[in-house]
């Protein structure tokens, strides 16, 4: 950070899936960062109850702080700044995580998720990092689907309808040079912090996840949709809620549900412009 630090410390307010938040800063760089970051969740007016979670960034010539309600978060009081860029990772990760702790009336799945562009149906592709996961939403994105969240699906375990989880996607260096050619020529990005991109409309009406997919990225590979047993689903779906460990006879109980009433798919993918052709047959057919 090169702009000097004022004695003034500016307070923006943010609620994540229902959890609020204090977050401040003295140097205007740094607060337009995290507004560009947390977009998706405010700034919303300050909530009525007092004591929130209060979070600062704190930043000095020699790097940043990130300290809660006054204590050391990231780094350590005895270790050296860092940089801005390290600490806003800090600070979203833990605030997504904590927002999402509480949120035990949901089934949490680890995957992006999308409404279609054609009627009220949900798609989930469910996956690790490095599954291509982002990279095969911004694509259906480029195809008029919406997203609802790019990393942790929310489903209510009653309608197996999707929430919206506006967190700011994380992108790799090499994906816009993927979406290129999709988009015909560079994407027009915001001006989000490096590695960020928030999408400019998110999904808000929820709608019943039809399609599980589950992408495994191979080079050259043809992209293949090889449908699941029930059994092969189960398996699949467990290894990727958490849910399971905070609340299991949700998390079967949901499991069960979605595999009755979704296709769940192993998905094998390569080129992105087939990889999406091919989702929009299934999703078509």
């Amino acid at each position: 950070m090169t702009e000097s630090a004022t004695d003034v410390v500016v307070y923006d307010h943010y609620r994540i899936l229902g959890y609020d938040v204090a977050v401040g800063c003295d140097v205007e760089a740094a607060r337009t960062a995290v507004r560009r970051v947390l977009g998706g969740f405010g700034p919303q007016p300050a909530p009525h109850a007092s004591g929130v979670p209060a979070y600062q960034i704190v930043v000095n010539n020699t790097g940043c702080r990130l300290t809660l309600d006054g204590g050391a978060v990231y780094p350590n009081e005895a270790d050296p700044p860092v940089d801005l860029l390290s600490v806003l990772g800090t600070l979203e990760f833990q605030l997504v995580t904590a927002a999402l702790d509480r949120r035990e009336d949901v089934f949490h799945l680890h995957g992006a998720a999308l409404c279609l562009p054609t009627r009220p149906a949900g798609l989930v592709l469910a996956g690790e990092s490095r599954s291509g996961k982002t990279t095969l939403t911004l694509g259906l994105m480029l195809r008029g689907f919406t997203p609802y969240t790019d990393d942790v699906a929310l489903i209510d375990p009653d309608t197996l309808e999707l929430r919206a989880v506006p967190r700011a996607f994380h992108i790799v260096p090499d994906t816009w040079s993927i979406v290129a050619p999709l988009a015909g020529g560079t994407p027009a990005i915001d001006d989000a912090p490096k590695g960020y991109f928030l999408p400019p409309q998110w999904a808000q009406a929820p709608v019943p996840v039809k399609w599980i997919l589950f992408p495994e990225y191979r080079p050259h590979q043809v992209p293949q949709l090889i449908p699941l047993s029930p059994s092969e689903a189960a398996s699949a779906l467990v290894t990727k809620t958490t849910t399971l460990s905070q609340s299991p006879k949700m998390a079967l109980a949901t499991t069960k549900r979605l595999i009755e009433n979704a296709a769940c798919y192993r998905f094998l993918t390569g080129d992105l412009a087939e990889t999406v052709a091919a989702v929009q047959r299934l999703v078509s057919a």
